[in-house]
């Protein structure tokens, strides 16, 4: 019941050491915070569900998110102390198309900025 806390944790520690130095994309990481809240929501309805029903690629898209929220705020102090806010306000944003949109951008807004 707790695989995907743990799943989601493990896959945003892997990430985490390599998302300061990757050039990530803005459409990436909205798309991972829409997994990410997802999942999250099934698994706070659905506690035995949700594990079952998470594919790995849901996974990892979703550890994506919280290893940039995670990354992002070890460097950088936030107004919002919540990850899940922080996805929130990013998951928004992949409804809205912007060509002048960039990560730095987005967790700025997530952060509180």
């Amino acid at each position: 019941m707790k695989s995907i806390p743990v799943l989601l944790t493990t896959m945003a520690l892997m990430l985490s050491t390599q998302i300061s130095s990757a050039n990530t994309d803005p459409d990436r990481l909205a798309k991972g915070c829409v997994e990410l809240l997802q999942i999250y929501n099934k698994h706070e309805d659905q506690r035995l569900a949700a594990s079952l029903t998470t594919s790995l690629s849901e996974a990892t898209r979703a550890g994506y998110c919280r290893g940039v929220i995670d990354e992002y705020n070890r460097h950088h102090d936030c107004d919002s102390p919540s990850w899940y806010d922080q996805a929130a306000v990013i998951a928004k944003q992949a409804h809205e198309e912007s060509d002048t949109q960039t990560t730095d951008s987005l967790m700025a807004k997530a952060c509180g900025g």
